[in-house]
């Protein structure tokens, strides 16, 4: 039997019923609903304080409910968006409801339905493993895509590691981890060792930058108390008559203050200023 011809066998809630309720249950005097089948009458309940019509209704609509699973069942097979382990587990549970669904409707065409579901799984097996192959696939070109994206990131972070471009190396370390945030994630073991190579360059850079500007500091600290010794005693000669030894010592401070080096700016420009003044 072809797909086809399969497929139009498994029964819609509709078809099931193949047109008048009454055709497959009729209501007793004492309010009694029966199913009517190949084998005979079966009593399937009653549904006291309603009109014979009402209580058939809602017997079928017990059996409609019952072959809606199954219609529904068998479009999830054929569409291979169910794993055939679990169609297999959902058919024997849907013949345990059908051997005991007290509803009215066509027993035997639901019957046939549910037992023409294995051939269905099988025929439709190759979708389902078509379909995982190929979200297996995209998975595997997403992580591809991912490590590549993530090792670029990587070889430009280790080499901004010995940079001395403070400013710009920091925005553009800030940068890429930004860029690294968005990137798809890889499987653990290799996501986790990209960002131990990612952030040890990071800190690496960070450590320099510390230890550079700490050393910067002190260096310009040390400028500062230098300029300011010089400045005060150029200041103290500010009112000195001793006209050539003034302008020789003033000589000698301006040559102290080129040989102590560059200070903050600011620092420096202010006592520039005391000194000239």
């Amino acid at each position: 039997m072809d797909n086809a011809t399969t497929d139009s066998a498994i029964i819609s809630p509709a078809a099931a019923l193949v047109g008048d309720p009454a055709k497959y249950g009729r209501v007793g005097a004492d309010g009694t609903v029966f199913v009517i089948t190949g084998e005979g009458e079966k009593a399937v309940g009653s549904y006291p304080g309603k009109t014979p019509d009402e209580a058939l209704a809602y017997f079928v609509r017990k059996f409609e409910a019952l072959a809606s699973e199954v219609a529904l069942l068998a479009a999830r097979i054929k569409s291979g968006a169910m794993v055939p382990s679990d169609a297999g587990a959902a058919v024997t549970k849907l013949r345990q409801q059908v051997e005991n669904l007290n509803g009215v409707g066509n027993l035997a065409a639901l019957k046939l339905s549910v037992e023409q579901i294995p051939m269905l799984i099988e025929e439709h097996k190759s979708i389902f493993e078509a379909r995982k192959a190929a979200e297996a696939a995209a998975k595997a070109v997403k992580r591809a895509e991912g490590a590549a994206i993530k090792e670029k990131l990587v070889a430009e972070a280790e080499m901004h590691a010995l940079s001395e471009n403070w400013k710009l190396t920091s925005e553009r370390l800030k940068t890429l981890l930004d860029e690294w945030k968005k990137a798809p994630r890889l499987d653990k073991k290799a996501d986790a060792d990209l960002w131990k190579r990612f952030s040890t360059s990071r800190n690496k850079f960070d450590k320099r930058r510390r230890t550079h500007f700490a050393t910067l500091l002190q260096a310009q600290s040390a400028v500062k108390s230098a300029k300011e010794i010089i400045v005060t005693e150029a200041e103290s000669l500010a009112n000195s008559h001793d006209w050539v030894a003034t302008a020789r010592r003033y000589k000698a401070l301006m040559d102290q203050w080129k040989l102590s080096g560059r200070g903050k700016k600011n620092d420096d420009a202010k006592l520039w200023l005391r000194f000239k003044t």
